[in-house]
């Protein structure tokens, strides 16, 4: 039976990001139906001010989950200068146990918390527990595929690529500053559909913010893969 996915992204990364989720899942992309939101608006705001509709949205629609996704949005090259973090843009594995309100991970969760007891008119989906997911690429969702382009295609992409520049990533994935649909399925999801189960693992390895999405996946596993509790192919969230 298909599950609903409902992915709150910008531009096209909800197909990336739906081609890595049946990876982590070991399931097809076929048994998908994404829900996605498609905004005007752009970047940090764009994700703060729509993220709570996004969620009622999905929620309604009874997904099986919800990806919340925002890239990082730091510059600076911080392999050259033995950093490990831009302190305009702290990562969240490096203060685990604390909040940090410039951390951009720490301020969804908080707008997730704030959102969840809203989500209470299903009564076969508790809104409390819910899987939804918050991933937050450093420094974009390119920094993921240069990682998994360098594990399939060797002498290609980049191990590093999470501590490298952000500006020109775009630009070495997709020969292009900005990604269409197209360049996104002939050159991005080739690449993810080919990772092997070995290739994964080194995904987490490498890549922090990878490891984190892949974490939270794993946690939510049964739930996501369970009951589709009152979610329908054919359904849409008007009729329920």
């Amino acid at each position: 039976m298909a599950m609903l996915v409902g992915i709150h992204a910008e531009g096209w990364d909800h197909l990336i990001l739906q081609a890595y989720l049946a990876k982590l899942l070991e399931v097809s992309e076929a048994d998908f139906k994404a829900d996605f939101i498609d905004g005007s608006g752009r970047g940090w705001r764009f994700v703060q001010e729509f993220l709570p509709k996004a969620l009622k949205r999905f929620y309604g629609q009874c997904a099986q989950l919800a990806i919340v996704a925002q890239d990082n949005d730091g510059n600076l090259d911080l392999l050259n200068k033995g950093l490990t973090e831009d302190s305009t843009r702290p990562r969240h594995w490096n203060h685990p146990n604390e909040t940090s309100q410039t951390c951009r991970f720490c301020r969804l969760q908080e707008l997730v918390q704030h959102t969840r007891p809203e989500l209470n008119w299903l009564p076969e989906k508790p809104g409390s527990d819910w899987p939804i997911i918050i991933t937050v690429p450093v420094e974009m969702i390119e920094s993921w595929l240069l990682v998994t382009q360098a594990l399939v295609l060797s002498g290609s992409g980049s191990l590093q690529a999470e501590m490298e520049q952000r500006h020109a990533q775009k630009l070495r994935l997709y020969g292009k500053p900005e990604p269409t649909r197209h360049d996104v399925e002939i050159t991005a999801l080739p690449m993810i559909r080919a990772l092997k189960p070995g290739q994964i693992a080194d995904m987490r390895s490498y890549s922090h913010s990878f490891a984190q999405f892949a974490d939270q996946i794993a946690t939510h596993r049964e739930r996501i893969l369970g009951s589709r509790d009152c979610w329908q192919l054919g359904d849409s969230g008007a009729e329920r």
